[in-house]
C-alpha cells in the first residue's frame, strides 16, 4: 500500500520494495528485493487530493522470516476512532537510508485539512484510516508505503 501521488511518476515495472533490512546501505541475509506493480486504482483525483492510496503487487513471492512481517489491514468500511494513536513507516525519499516512523494520532473528520492525510472520510471512497502529519506538513510522508 503507498500513496498515489507519488506512483504516478513511475513507471509500471521500475518502482521496488525492499523488504527484511533496517539499512538499505547493508546487505543483510533477510534483504529481499522486489518490483511493483499497481493492481488497484482507487479513484485518485490529483486535483481534489483525495484518495490518495495506491494497493501494489509484488513481481514474486515473498519469504517471511523473523525480521519481515505482514501488516493486518481493517477490513472496508472500518473506521478508526478519533485519539486512537497509530504508526505509519517507510523511507521517504530515496536518498533516505532508514525508515521513517511516525507517531500520529486519528483526528475527527470535522478537522481534516488539505494539510493533514485523510483517507477515512466514509463519503468518500477508499477509506482505510484517518491520520494528521506531523507538523501539518505530508512531506515526510511521500514515497512512503
Amino acid at each position: 500500500l503507498t500513496v498515489a501521488s507519488s506512483f504516478q511518476s513511475q513507471n509500471s515495472g521500475t518502482a521496488t520494495v525492499v523488504l527484511g533490512t533496517y539499512d538499505l546501505r547493508w546487505q543483510e541475509n533477510s534483504r529481499q528485493r522486489f518490483f511493483l506493480r499497481p493492481i488497484s486504482e482507487n479513484g485518485y483525483d490529483p486535483q481534489e487530493n483525495l484518495n490518495d492510496l495506491l494497493l501494489l503487487q509484488l513481481d514474486g513471492e515473498a519469504n517471511l522470516p523473523s525480521r519481515v512481517a505482514l501488516v493486518p489491514l481493517p477490513q472496508q468500511n472500518d473506521t478508526v476512532e478519533a485519539g486512537t494513536n497509530c504508526q505509519m513507516a517507510g523511507w521517504g525519499l530515496k536518498s533516505s537510508h532508514f525508515p521513517r516512523v511516525f507517531n500520529v494520532t486519528v483526528t475527527p473528520s470535522d478537522q481534516c485539512r488539505p494539510s493533514n492525510v485523510c483517507t477515512g472520510i466514509l463519503t468518500r471512497r477508499g477509506s482505510i484510516c484517518q491520520v494528521r502529519a506531523p507538523h501539518g506538513r505530508r512531506r515526510g510522508l511521500e514515497r512512503s508505503g
